[in-house]
């Protein structure tokens, strides 16, 4: 089922301080409607998401690098959802988000969302093609997260992360004079799905995505963290 989004124009940065706040306000919000929902936030690298309670009103997930607030799970059955709809858009244009994605609304509720701005996207198509290398590619998103792109659109969001061993393949220059920096501990990338990606893809493709990226990752990595270092 096609989902929505909703595009906002945030005046200030991504707040990742925030999230506690976020926290606490969906806590007041929700107890002040009576629903006795306490929400909890589960930090994952790039993305939070904020759980609501079995039997909840929807879950939260803020998805740091895209800046994006996703919302799932939300069924408009009176008035307490819907101003919690209104109040999350509230919220996530403070939390600097360029948008808000709605996952599955029904087809009665898409009205709601339409006068919030609410864009209907399709859904992502399954890419019937053999991963060529030539055709990834990878660029900044925010910060050290980074995207990787398959003809120019983008696929798997990277998070840099510490890891027990090396993954199989070339370790790299740049690999390894970032892991010198970081008292020899080998280093890797966190992946998963960007919101955005037009494809569904295998997971023999996922893996080969990753293949072809990772040299340019730790190259462009690198680059991030040495003009950091320059900066400060």
């Amino acid at each position: 089922m096609p989902w929505i989004e909703i595009e906002l124009s945030p005046r200030v940065a991504w707040n990742e301080e925030g999230l506690e706040d976020w926290s606490l306000a969906l806590g007041a919000f929700l107890t002040a409607s009576g629903t006795g929902l306490n929400p909890q936030i589960k930090m994952s690298p790039g993305y939070h998401v904020v759980q609501l309670g079995e039997g909840g009103i929807g879950e939260l997930t803020l998805s740091g690098s895209e800046r994006l607030v996703i919302l799932d799970g939300l069924s408009l059955k009176g008035k307490i959802e819907c101003d919690f709809a209104r109040f999350v858009l509230r919220f996530a244009s403070q939390m600097g988000a360029v948008g808000v994605c709605v996952s599955n609304p029904s087809s009665t509720e898409r009205a709601f969302w339409r006068k919030l701005g609410g864009v209907i996207q399709p859904d992502p198509v399954p890419l019937k093609e053999t991963i060529c290398r030539e055709k990834v590619a990878i660029i900044q998103l925010l910060k050290y997260s980074l995207l990787v792109t398959y003809e120019g659109k983008p696929v798997l969001c990277l998070e840099p992360i510490q890891c027990n061993t090396h993954a199989s393949g070339l370790v790299s220059l740049s690999q390894r004079r970032l892991e010198k920096k970081y008292c020899g501990t080998p280093l890797g990338f966190a992946s998963r799905m960007a919101v955005h990606s037009p494809w569904s893809i295998s997971r023999e493709q996922w893996d080969d995505l990753l293949s072809f990226s990772r040299l340019q990752a730790f190259d462009l990595l690198e680059g991030l963290v040495t003009t950091s270092e320059l900066e400060s």
